[in-house]
């Protein structure tokens, strides 16, 4: 059987139909950054929505002169490091994305403005701008709160998936690496390219085509299943992603953006889920000391506007921090977002 992806030309008058063959982008002379890089930095679509290109070849490091492909920033204010490979992936590919993420972990809100002004030939304060209205917020709080990595590639090596797929599960539901595979085909008439993108790891959807021992089965006792547009499966998958979960997820970074360098998290865990129709929640909560698992309190009370219509939501968060016999306020942020 073959699992691979194939594609198609279809004529619809004649009902006839012809296979369009995969190529290598090195059978078509097509280079990394002469051609693949430019592609993806024009149109990051290509490879995910929502994400600003604000460096290409970036190399700007104290101690390396190690140089990045594409450096982007996805809505939820994270750093994503862009790597990409023609034909075959290397067996170290997400190593080298890793030491990157690395050296990007410290960087600050001008940094990023820096970047983006020199790769786009603009001001600084337009710059600027334009990452605020990318993240949709009036300040830049919630920039580069996280770093995460996708790697693209024709084809990927085991050495890569293998390592991709444990750090993903070591991650606890955070989703450091994407491994996205480009797939060149040549129309063999025509002569026209085309480049199939599509998303290998995480594996997307797994759990749409999976029955469980549980009381998602249809004989359960509160007559949901995984056809039941309300069963909490579903729910999770489909708020999991949602413009109402990436407003939280701000909102959460910049809760904890201004705590003291002693007290501040430096890894979280979260959860996003629907109590009922009109009830959302997003909880934190850290495992390292001096939070101690459960440590934290995170409340959001998400309202819609008055009338109940529109994509506005408003979030009033307070972050406390209990210790034995002691309950400290830590951050109390209003937030509205249109």
């Amino acid at each position: 059987m073959n699992s691979e992806p194939r594609l198609f030309r279809i004529n619809p008058p004649s009902k006839e139909s012809q296979s369009i063959t995969e190529v290598d982008f090195a059978q078509l002379g097509f280079q990394e950054r002469r051609d693949i890089q430019e592609w993806v930095s024009a149109n990051p679509g290509i490879l995910e929505d929502e994400l600003l290109i604000v460096g290409k070849e970036f190399s700007g490091f104290d101690k390396t002169n190690e140089r990045l492909d594409l450096l982007a920033v996805d809505s939820d204010g994270k750093v994503v490091v862009i790597e990409l490979k023609r034909d075959d992936s290397g067996a170290d590919a997400h190593w080298q994305a890793i030491k990157y993420a690395s050296y990007l972990h410290h960087a600050s809100a001008g940094d990023f403005i820096r970047m983006l002004s020199e790769h786009e030939g603009i001001p600084q304060d337009t710059a600027e701008n334009k990452l605020q209205q990318h993240l949709g917020a009036d300040d830049l709080n919630a920039l580069n709160h996280d770093q995460r990595i996708i790697l693209a590639s024709h084809r990927f090596a085991p050495e890569v998936t293998s390592a991709a797929i444990w750090l993903n599960q070591k991650a606890q539901g955070e989703n450091l690496i994407t491994c996205i595979k480009l797939t060149p085909y040549q129309d063999a008439s025509t002569k026209s390219l085309y480049v199939r993108a599509n998303t290998i790891i995480p594996v997307p959807g797994i759990d749409d085509y999976v029955i469980k021992v549980g009381d998602e089965s249809p004989a359960g006792g509160d007559g949901t299943s995984l056809t039941n547009p309300t069963s909490p499966q579903l729910v999770f998958e489909r708020n999991r992603t949602d413009e109402v979960t990436r407003f939280l997820r701000r909102v959460g970074a910049l809760a904890v953006d201004g705590l003291p360098a002693e007290i501040k998290p430096d890894r979280s865990s979260r959860w996003a889920g629907q109590i009922n129709q009109n009830w959302r929640y997003y909880h934190l909560w850290y495992s390292r000391l001096p939070w101690t698992n459960w440590g934290v309190s995170f409340r959001v009370n998400l309202y819609r506007d008055q009338e109940g219509l529109g994509n506005s939501w408003g979030a009033d968060v307070g972050l406390k921090h209990s210790e034995p016999g002691i309950e400290r306020n830590l951050a109390n942020i209003s937030v509205h977002d249109d």
